[in-house]
């Protein structure tokens, strides 16, 4: 008998022969990977961003996981397709709880991220980590163990409205879909734009995809306002209907979106008409060699043989910070996470600091907002 099985014999002899099974099933339990659920649009519109966010962050844990995991536990990811409905959403998130048995909800994308995907975490009693979604009731603090990396709608509102003051642009209109995501658009661009003195031309509204009943009458609300920028609110598949139809009656225009609005699918959508168009973004240019932070992650993909993006970036940050908030935890159960996620310091990953978050008063970094332009050869620039 060797050494281990010798020293396994005597730990095992301390407890009584009714309890063995269960001494040794929680010896063997601390050897079983920690389980993470996403639920994330892996085919239909959005899923470019889906597999990038779900790939970059497999990547990261499996190099976790070749240097030895978490205390010799390796981080599992467990991703369901949800195509952006968020009705699909709320069913997954039974799934991964009852069947695949996460300790955590990890990287939502998309519209079910601020509804069906924070809501359902809730009832479940799991952390949910960095949604890649700017909802303010994300924010709120009124949802618990909701976790936040990325800047809200509201912080790219504001961005916005402060570069448009800095041009010299005094008339701004808004299109975005009638439900409680324009309406959080509508509030904080009116508050940001007003307190600038700057005008809100129109607040016009597209249904989800932009359908031909709510395209017409969007195009001329706007173009009646003259408005010198038009920033877009709504769906990509809509914001560039719009933008194909606004310009084709000769307007001509600024068009400004938001990060998870104007993402490579827009791009891809609106081919050269998305030239010009100004997008927000919430995490470093991931194709910058000036900043530390923007070598390491390239250094990251040239590794795993991954295409560098935004959703990419986030997904890196995101990952990594969740690892330093595993190590930290004294056990892997949801509470313990979420109050080592709680005590979490931000990171400095080489000229961006970040964290999580779950309201302003647990804001300890600056809303990190910046600025990209779709070129005409197809590609970001700032």
């Amino acid at each position: 008998m060797d050494r281990r099985n010798v020293l396994f014999g005597m730990g095992l002899a301390a407890v009584p022969p009714a309890l063995w099974p269960v001494a040794c099933q929680a010896i063997s339990s601390d050897r079983s990977p920690i389980r993470l659920g996403q639920s994330a649009p892996i085919s239909g519109s959005l899923a470019q961003v889906g597999i990038a966010f779900r790939d970059t962050a497999l990547a990261v844990f499996a190099e976790v996981n070749a240097q030895g995991g978490i205390n010799g536990r390796d981080i599992e990811l467990t991703t369901l397709d949800d195509e952006d409905r968020p009705e699909r959403t709320a069913v997954n998130v039974k799934l991964l709880a009852a069947e695949h048995r996460v300790v955590a909800l990890f990287g939502f994308v998309g519209a079910g991220a601020h509804r069906a995907g924070a809501r359902g975490a809730a009832e479940e009693g799991l952390p949910y980590i960095a949604p890649v979604s700017g909802s303010q009731e994300l924010r709120s603090g009124a949802l618990p163990w909701v976790y936040n990396l990325r800047a809200g709608h509201v912080d790219e509102i504001d961005y916005i409205a402060r570069h448009t003051r800095q041009i010299g642009i005094q008339r701004v209109s808004l299109v975005s879909e009638y439900n409680s995501q324009g309406w959080e658009l509508r509030d904080a661009l009116i508050a940001a734009f007003e307190a600038r003195g700057s005008q809100v031309a129109s607040i016009s509204s597209v249904d989800h995809e932009g359908s031909r009943y709510s395209l017409p009458g969007a195009v001329s609300s706007v173009l009646v306002r003259d408005p010198q920028a038009i920033v877009l609110g709504s769906d990509y598949v809509a914001s560039a209907r719009f933008v194909e139809a606004v310009r084709r009656v000769g307007y001509t225009g600024l068009f400004y979106t938001l990060s998870t609005v104007g993402g490579g699918p827009l791009m891809q959508q609106l081919g050269p008409l998305a030239t010009g168009i100004s997008v927000t973004q919430v995490v470093p240019f991931p194709w910058t060699a000036s900043a530390q932070v923007g070598r390491h992650y390239q250094a990251f993909c040239a590794r795993r043989k991954i295409d560098p993006s935004f959703a990419g970036m986030e997904a890196w940050l995101a990952a990594n910070l969740l690892v330093d908030a595993l190590r930290r935890a004294h056990e892997i159960t949801p509470a313990r996470l979420a109050e080592a996620l709680d005590a979490s310091a931000p990171r400095d990953f080489g000229g961006f600091v970040a964290g999580f978050y779950s309201n302003a008063r647990t804001r300890r970094t600056p809303a990190q907002v910046d600025l990209t332009v779709f070129s005409r050869n197809g590609k970001f620039i700032k």
